[in-house]
């Protein structure tokens, strides 16, 4: 092939690639929306179910508003949760791996490791291609309209580039930050559930102690199902895990370079290229295999 043949080549897995990763974001963006409109629905539910008993007869207007409220978050539950569907989840997973799965492939043509190193590495690449997509067929649907994001190859030439732009790249731009936010996500859902876990036991010594002549027994069930809704959106959106997974996955990408640039292994190149990329799947797989376990527990 030509040199203009091996950019073109290439430019059509990357011009893929951002088509069936821009489809996965919004895929993901439809069920996180979905998941907090889910919990959102429920605490409404819950508090203007209950502010709408305790204004009977006491202001009649404003207690029907509230039950109409109550009611309406009710029947919008079911609507709300097609979105957050198994199935919605699982084509969303496959989405995602189709996307890192072309990112892995175009990485190590770009490297020229193997199976990338002969002469017809550009005629493999596009074979690859093909499959994947063959494949994924089911999901054309999904991206059929998505337009592929403008940008450059990444700069990757060699083994040595590879190394800079693709594991080093993955480390600081994307695993230990993942992390950070993840921690950052998990402390926030921690704190407050345990806000409201202490606010409920309050409620029910003060109901204890001084009995419901204030109608806050009520207001006990409210916080539980208050609770109860924060933390299944934090158990569905796997924050601690995701954490955990991606500070792993930065630990052991680090130990490899260092490994490699010290001269202490990992001396072969498609070795080594091929044990990045095994981390790197491995982790994808980890966490959104746990989502879909997960989801299904959910499910039933």
């Amino acid at each position: 092939m030509t040199n203009v043949d091996r950019v073109a080549a290439a430019l059509a897995v990357w011009q893929q690639q951002s088509v069936w990763s821009r489809a996965a974001t919004v895929a993901k963006r439809r069920i996180v929306r979905g998941r907090r409109a889910l919990a959102g629905l429920t605490v409404a539910a819950a508090v203007a179910g209950t502010a709408a008993s305790q204004l009977d007869g006491v202001y009649q207007p404003a207690s029907r508003a509230l039950a109409v409220l109550a009611g309406a978050a009710l029947a919008l539950v079911p609507v709300v949760a097609r979105s957050t569907a198994r199935e919605a989840v699982h084509a969303w997973a496959r989405l995602r791996s189709v996307s890192e799965s072309l990112k892995a492939e175009l990485y190590r043509h770009l490297a020229r490791v193997a199976p990338f190193a002969g002469p017809d590495r550009d005629a493999v690449l596009l074979r690859r291609l093909d499959a994947l997509l063959d494949d994924a067929g089911d999901l054309a649907g999904l991206v059929v309209d998505v337009e592929p994001a403008e940008r450059p190859l990444p700069a990757v030439s060699d083994v040595p580039s590879y190394l800079t732009h693709r594991l080093v790249g993955q480390v600081e731009g994307y695993y230990l930050p993942g992390a950070r936010r993840m921690a950052r996500r998990a402390n926030r859902i921690r704190t407050a559930t345990t806000a409201l876990t202490a606010a409920g036991a309050v409620l029910s010594a003060v109901v204890g102690v001084l009995g419901d002549g204030l109608g806050l027994a009520a207001w006990v069930g409210v916080v539980a199902t208050v609770t109860t809704a924060l933390v299944g959106y934090g158990a569905a959106q796997q924050f601690e895990h995701q954490q955990i997974e991606y500070a792993r996955t930065a630990d052991q990408l680090s130990r490899l370079a260092r490994i490699r640039r010290d001269g202490h292994g990992w001396t072969d190149d498609a070795a080594f290229v091929a044990e990045v990329e095994r981390i790197i799947s491995l982790s994808n797989e980890a966490w959104m295999a746990r989502t879909l376990e997960e989801d299904g527990s959910q499910q039933h």
